[in-house]
């Protein structure tokens, strides 16, 4: 290759590169330590503008859950319990369901909510934001018949009195549209209006015959009414059809022996079509906060057993509703770097700002190399000192050989002394002239101590 195209290597680090940064982060302390006047108050102003933009988080936050038992309630309490590590109280609000919660967040009654994916949302819903999906929550019809049961929900249900819980509720909320997709009327006599705890204590009691309810393994509920002696689940062979029809829903598998081994239940798979539960707030939840809610779901899913699609959450699935700016960097890029290791609302404020506060140090720290005396004003003024208290141990040195004074032994300690605060003393590149110049004059002033007392022991 001719020199003409050989190509210009880049300049080779100094083999003292270690030694060269040490002694920048000195200089920078030192230029700290000789101008905290301005130093302190400039910081206190920026932790005054940051408690102004960003005020830290409140300790108590409210959460709309939902009925006694239910998938939100379960979940909520392993929620209290995940804040309360944190320091900061979840208070748990029971509703009657998903509906119930989505009213009680547009009115500013609660902070966050369980919600549904799915669920229709009013019209001054347009500040939620979501926070992403827990877990499935499938579709359950609990019923008695053993023999015969019929493919045709329709069928199925006729003359069978049924229970599809109460207005408000997320069973009411996820069947209501199913059963009008299939031309069900839901006014008609045999389909009953009754709270979840009610409708199971009746199915236990034989009072009903079936019960709808949209519940996740975690739910007692659910748990609960699988045990049931005879209790059966209905498989639902549309179950793909409804999730073609209805965006927001899934087919999912519930495989045999799920619940019990010995007996087998369920004795077969069974079909079954799911929402998700989700978590909604308002724009003007802190960030912090929001922050703990995304910990707490990954908290849960790691400690749960998943039943239906392992490792799907948390995630952003209902996408009506805007995910926060929290909940898309928590999904993209995980736990904030300092998690663990600080307050959580450390973590969080760092995890927003590490960016900005890079720009600026790439970009201040440079100039404040260039700035006059930046790494020479701490180490003068410090030579600067030991030179004032050399010179008092000098006057002091004259005025006692001058009024023929005896010379203090311990004029000889103090000397020692400064000469061993001179040699602790840092001092950056260019200032070293001043440093051994020190430590000449010192050297003289010893010696003219030193001079002086063998003269007096001399004379005596």
């Amino acid at each position: 290759m001719s020199p003409a195209r050989r190509k210009k290597l880049p300049p080779k680090a100094p083999g003292n590169f270690r030694t060269v940064f040490v002694e920048e982060l000195l200089a920078f302390w030192s230029f700290l330590l000789s101008n905290w006047l301005y130093v302190l108050p400039g910081l206190a102003l920026v932790a005054l503008l940051i408690y102004v933009v960003r005020p830290v988080p409140p300790k108590t936050v409210t959460i709309a859950t939902g009925q006694y038992h239910s998938t939100a309630d379960v979940i909520g309490h392993r929620y209290h319990e995940f804040f309360k590590r944190h320091g900061v109280d979840l208070q748990l609000v029971q509703s009657k369901g998903a509906e119930e919660n989505i009213s009680l967040l547009a009115e500013g009654k609660v902070d966050a909510v369980f919600s549904q994916g799915g669920l229709q949302l009013p019209d001054n819903a347009s500040h939620f934001v979501s926070l992403g999906s827990v877990v499935y929550q499938p579709l359950w019809l609990f019923h008695y018949q053993t023999d015969n049961v019929d493919p045709d929900l329709n069928r199925f249900l006729a003359g069978k009195k049924v229970s599809i819980n109460i207005h408000g509720s997320s069973t009411r909320a996820m069947v209501g549209p199913l059963l009008e997709a299939q031309g069900i009327d839901l006014n008609l006599p045999n389909l009953i209006n009754m709270g979840t705890v009610d409708s199971l204590n009746a199915l236990k009691e034989r009072k009903i015959d079936a019960m709808f309810l949209v519940g996740a393994m975690a739910s007692k509920n659910v748990q609960e009414i699988a045990q049931l002696p005879g209790i059966q689940m209905y498989n639902f062979t549309l179950a793909a059809a409804y999730a073609k029809r209805f965006q927001y829903l899934d087919p999912v598998l519930l495989s045999a022996g799920t619940f019990n081994l010995h007996p087998i239940t369920p004795k077969n798979d069974v079909n079954m079509i799911a929402t998700t539960l989700d978590i909604l707030t308002t724009e003007r939840m802190h960030p912090a906060l929001q922050l703990l809610f995304m910990e707490a779901t990954d908290d849960f899913e790691r400690k749960r057993v998943s039943y239906f699609a392992p490792g799907k959450f948390p995630a952003y699935i209902d996408t009506r509703i805007p995910e926060s700016d929290v909940a898309r960097r928590y999904f993209k890029e995980g736990s904030p770097f300092l998690w663990g290791y600080v307050p959580y609302w450390a973590a969080s404020l760092f995890d927003e700002v590490w960016f900005y506060l890079l720009a600026i140090g790439a970009v201040a720290i440079p100039l404040i190399g260039f700035l006059p005396s930046y790494r020479k004003t701490h180490a003068v003024l410090s030579i600067e000192s030991c030179y004032d208290e050399l010179r008092l141990i000098e006057n002091e040195v004259l005025y006692l050989h001058e009024q023929h004074h005896a010379m203090s032994p311990e004029l000889l300690k103090r000397i020692d002394r400064l000469k061993d605060k001179v040699r602790a003393l840092w001092v950056p590149t260019g200032n070293r002239g001043a440093y051994y110049d020190l430590r000449a004059a010192i050297n003289i002033v010893r010696e003219d101590i030193v001079h002086h007392l063998n003269e007096e022991r001399s004379h005596a």
